[in-house]
């Protein structure tokens, strides 16, 4: 039984409080918390404030005792993922002399940041390799349970907080890791089945931050990572293998034919500026292709005259004197009209939410 003291509303969000609780808060040690349900209730999260245990539920509940139910297949999840991340963290240490500062869980994938700028990708594949030979090595993953003043007897990954007062829980894997960890982990590292190291980003300032996914997680990505290039190499009429040189060679040429396009667009938009006539006194108004549009002011020669170009979604404003200020139009424009926009004295646009009519600008700039 767990026993909630109160029932708190919160920016539409239920949270069950307790003083104590048999689901592990989210993110204690960079893992994910327990999920299963209070009563009727889904846990949906857990997190601990204070010394108290918020569990966000899906549906209301009154306050008092009641049944609970830890979901194992989740927990299962957890403790693949983590004991993952304790052999991943091993053998950038062993194999490559980097530590790992931080460790963050998610559904989708979890990360370690090391304590290095960049890591070469043959670093990263030899890790990858000798993770996974680690879990198929079917090492039995131990529990030891020390007093503070033992701890140096272990030689600890990362040396444990000053705020350890107690006793410390350090997990064993073979003679492969050390951790001292309050988290969930699998019994032997067999269980983990596969680790796969999905990519890596430079984050703040001297940091890698290294993806990964494990256990069934991991398969499931090689799934859709293979679904993705099967279907990809069908639509290319190109094998898997020979995808890389395929894509290359089409971007190459959608380069070539974008430059083509802009070339065939720009001389559009000045040949239609040739015959350009005002609409109403020294302003004057065209509907072209959003590629032509932007090319006519670099064309448009008439002076003291406002060029009004509209692509059938955004109309482009461009002044050549002093009788027309554009970011005047356009801030009287959104005062009467809904939607975005903005500018300069000489340039700017403005993007309508309903429909505009080039004769309603023409009124307003009357006013």
């Amino acid at each position: 039984m767990i026993e909630i003291k109160e029932i708190l509303e919160k920016e539409g969000k239920i949270y069950a409080i307790s003083e104590q609780s048999p689901f592990y808060p989210d993110y204690k040690g960079g893992q994910l918390g327990d999920r299963g349900k209070i009563s009727e209730a889904k846990v949906l999260g857990v997190k601990e404030i204070d010394g108290r245990v918020y569990h966000e539920l899906d549906r209301y509940i009154v306050p008092g005792k009641h049944n609970f139910e830890i979901d194992e297949e989740h927990r299962n999840f957890v403790k693949k993922q983590h004991t993952a991340q304790h052999i991943l963290s091993a053998v950038f240490a062993n194999v490559a002399e980097m530590n790992t500062v931080s460790f963050h869980m998610g559904f989708d994938y979890s990360t370690i940041d090391l304590d290095v700028p960049y890591i070469v990708e043959n670093v990263l594949k030899e890790v990858e390799i000798e993770a996974n030979k680690i879990i198929q090595k079917n090492i039995k993953v131990e529990e030891i349970i020390v007093s503070k003043k033992e701890v140096d007897k272990f030689p600890l990954r990362k040396n444990i907080s000053e705020k350890v007062k107690d006793k410390v829980r350090i997990i064993k894997i073979g003679e492969y890791d050390y951790s001292a960890c309050g988290g969930f982990h699998v019994r032997n590292t067999g269980e983990i089945g596969l680790v796969k190291i999905l990519k890596t980003e430079k984050v703040k300032g001297n940091l890698t931050r290294v993806y990964f996914v494990a256990g069934l997680k991991a398969l499931d990505y090689f799934y859709n990572y293979t679904k993705i290039l099967r279907n990809i190499s069908q639509i290319l009429t190109s094998s898997i293998y020979k995808l890389e040189d395929r894509v290359g060679n089409l971007l190459v040429k959608i380069k070539e034919l974008t430059a083509r396009i802009e070339n065939y667009s720009e001389q559009i938009a000045e040949e239609k500026m040739k015959e350009i006539k005002p609409l109403k006194n020294s302003v004057y108004f065209l509907e072209a292709d959003d590629l032509v549009a932007k090319y006519m002011p670099k064309y448009f020669k008439k002076k003291d005259s406002l060029l009004i170009v509209f692509d059938g979604e955004k109309f482009y404003f461009t002044s050549t004197g002093d009788n027309y200020n554009v970011k005047q139009i356009i801030d009287k424009l959104k005062i009467k009209y809904p939607g975005r926009g903005g500018g300069s004295k000489i340039k700017g646009t403005f993007i309508p939410e309903e429909k505009l009519n080039v004769e309603n600008i023409l009124e307003l700039l009357e006013v």
